[in-house]
């Protein structure tokens, strides 16, 4: 489904929508990287969640670069 970010005083959280019949105990693996290169970068305390949300607001407070987000169940 389709993932996103909201920005609110600085704070960058990504949300993503999840399946209505996805699994109990299904969990969620996260992952960012900046626009233009480099690899792919997990974000330690997104990985193995259930919830449907990831603040990314350090790996992202770079305000003049863009930022790619990624999440895997």
């Amino acid at each position: 489904k389709r993932a996103a970010f909201s920005s609110t005083n600085f704070d960058n959280i990504l949300t993503w929508e999840t399946e209505a019949d996805l699994a109990s105990g299904t969990v969620f693996d996260v992952q960012y990287k900046q626009y233009g290169g480099g690899p792919w970068l997990n974000k330690s305390e997104c990985q193995g969640i259930t919830r449907p949300f990831c603040n990314l607001t350090r790996e992202t407070e770079n305000f003049t670069e863009h930022y790619y987000a990624r999440v895997r169940a």
